[in-house]
């Protein structure tokens, strides 16, 4: 069996494209709603499937920080990870900032990228033309392009699938992918694959995981879409912070609901039994990673009313510190330096889930799921604190819901 085929029928297939992009391969969409590299990419040579055993996400979830990797002039956080420059701020363009989920600071980073000349053009993911629940990931040096393809897409996508056109040519890129995509284009950079040369910026945002077209069909069901094929456009998020969910017919009638109802309520509940056992959320491996700065009400939790968007950018390497100074003097971003225990504030939920990973993975290992590596120094680290009886609690949540997976 192949390596391809070993990680697919283990269900450790997040559907990131990398061993898709090797060799010019596809990605499906399998019958529990997730995409997988298709039979065509799975004829690799022994040094294309030496680069996938070293780099999927599937095999590796252990590229995350702990302090003794601190090098000079950076700083660490035992739930945050390593980190140069923590701040809050937007885009400046006020286009961008309203089109993004949050403040538009990725958009707002790769269009003057692009527009500059420091890159040839961005991997950006947008919505399919021929399939608008869906995705399709390209590069581009086209502005209007990456504009469109502002805003979070809580649907399947294979970014690094779309890296098969940068193997055949030449030129400098910036990469935009889940934690998961960029950890794993890191790795494989890392471990010899000539498209390092090619890779300028690797930019990523905080991700809670990815849901399946499935769990988008059962959206549109909630928004009273009997239907896929009726629907002529999708956005999850974006024109406003954070957006409402809106489907577009072709009849012209328009199909809404609020962020918290179509996440919260829908999507969440359909996320990949992968992304539940994720040792990085937060893009530990990216120069530079956003998220939403959420404000939070009088107990702590996010407030997902209307408001102007706002992003949280962390730097993470000094590539990544370099280029946010950059952006910030040439006007491109607005920014205040941020406290970085202001984030447990912002993104409760993925302090959470760093908390209780140690004992998610523990309850995966005793129902007989297979898990990437982890780095058991970290997970130490992020459940420093939790009580005994917080554990147990946990740990019986996670075994009960793997049980009802299997009826």
């Amino acid at each position: 069996m192949t390596i391809v085929k070993d990680i697919k029928s283990a269900n450790l297939c997040i559907g990131c494209g990398y061993c898709a992009s090797l060799v010019g391969g596809s990605m499906v969409l399998d019958d529990a709603g997730f995409l997988v590299p298709s039979n065509d990419s799975t004829a690799l040579s022994a040094e294309e499937e030496a680069l996938v055993k070293t780099s999927c996400p599937g095999i590796r979830g252990d590229s995350v920080f702990t302090q003794t990797d601190v090098e000079p002039g950076a700083r660490f956080d035992q739930m945050w990870g390593r980190y140069f420059l923590a701040s809050v701020g937007h885009s400046t363009d006020r286009d961008i900032r309203h089109l993004g989920s949050s403040g538009g600071a990725l958009t707002g980073i790769s269009n003057w990228l692009v527009e500059s000349g420091q890159v040839d053009g961005v991997l950006v993911t947008g919505y399919d033309a021929d399939y608008p629940i869906g995705t399709r990931s390209r590069i581009t040096a086209d502005l209007a392009e990456i504009r469109q393809g502002a805003g979070s897409k809580y649907c399947p996508a294979a970014p690094l699938a779309g890296l098969s056109d940068v193997r055949r040519g030449e030129g400098q890129y910036a990469v935009v992918g889940r934690p998961c995509d960029i950890a794993t284009l890191r790795r494989a950079i890392n471990a010899g694959d000539p498209i390092g040369k090619n890779i300028k910026f690797l930019l990523s945002f905080f991700c809670a995981g990815t849901p399946s077209d499935t769990g988008n069909l059962h959206l549109l069901t909630r928004l009273g879409v009997e239907k896929s094929e009726d629907v002529v456009q999708l956005r999850h998020r974006g024109n406003g912070w954070p957006g409402d969910t809106v489907a577009e017919l072709g009849d012209g009638t328009v199909k809404t609901c609020t962020y918290n109802e179509s996440w919260g309520g829908v999507l969440r509940k359909h996320t990949h039994s992968l992304c539940k056992i994720c040792a990085d959320g937060i893009g530990e491996q990216a120069d530079i990673v956003a998220a939403d700065a959420w404000y939070g009400d009088d107990e702590g939790y996010p407030v997902f009313s209307e408001a102007d968007g706002r992003s949280l950018i962390i730097a993470r390497t000094t590539v990544g510190r370099d280029l946010l100074r950059h952006a910030i003097g040439a006007g491109i971003l607005a920014v205040d330096d941020l406290d970085v225990r202001a984030i447990d504030q912002m993104q409760p939920g993925q302090l959470a889930r760093r908390r209780q990973l140690g004992v998610r993975i523990s309850a995966y290992r005793l129902m007989g799921h297979r898990v990437p590596k982890y780095r058991r120094a970290a997970l130490k680290q992020y459940s420093r604190g939790q009580s005994l009886v917080r554990k147990i609690v946990m740990f019986s949540a996670t075994i009960r819901r793997l049980l009802r997976a299997r009826r």
